[in-house]
């Protein structure tokens, strides 16, 4: 096999994995089942990734890999380019935030492995946020509760499809969700 026939394996067993894991959950998700899926002989999983976990583990990379603009000396601009980039990512990747939830709901052993990204994650909101509260320009009681509360909304704006469906589709229209989000969230801890 060739490098490109090699990286168009992989990403068919990417693929295959990713959308049988947010179906059925990793536990429910045998590696045969991915290889029928993905049109592949059984052992290339074991060739390519060296089992069901180490593909899980290549599935959730874009989490360690996340390119947040370099800071400002603007706390408001720095918030703004956090929301467009977690937003544009979960929204590139939806697949993947459900595998999340799903695995953190269900407190697998593979939990583990994603707290430490998602703690990353929520440690840079709460850098902007403090540095933010120094400088003057936001203002909030806690920081903990401030963090929560921006992380659901964030996460009601990551997985619209059940929310959506309890709003009736109350909204039609696209929307900069990453904009939105801003506004919203900035409104209640700007400093007046």
């Amino acid at each position: 096999m060739n490098i490109n026939e090699n990286m168009a394996v992989k990403t068919k067993i990417l693929t295959s994995a990713k959308k049988l894991f947010a179906e059925l959950g990793y536990e429910g998700t045998s590696v045969r089942r991915i290889c029928e899926e993905a049109g592949v002989s059984l052992p290339l999983v074991s060739y390519h990734f060296g089992g069901k976990e180490n593909v899980f583990l290549e599935i959730i990379e874009p989490l360690h890999n996340i390119s947040y603009p370099p800071e400002t000396d603007d706390p408001v601009t720095d918030l703004q380019n956090y929301f467009k980039v977690i937003i544009d990512l979960f929204k590139e990747e939806e697949v993947i935030a459900q595998i999340l939830r799903q695995e953190l709901v269900m407190n697998s052993p593979r939990s583990d492995k994603i707290i430490p990204l998602i703690r990353n994650v929520i440690n840079k909101l709460k850098s902007i946020l403090e540095n933010g509260e120094k400088k003057g320009v936001f203002h909030f009681q806690s920081i903990t509760v401030t963090t929560r509360f921006i992380v659901v909304c964030m996460t009601a704006f990551v997985k619209r499809g059940t929310l959506e469906t309890l709003l009736d589709h109350i909204e039609e229209k696209e929307t900069d969700s990453a904009k939105e989000l801003f506004e919203f969230v900035f409104k209640g801890i700007q400093k007046i």
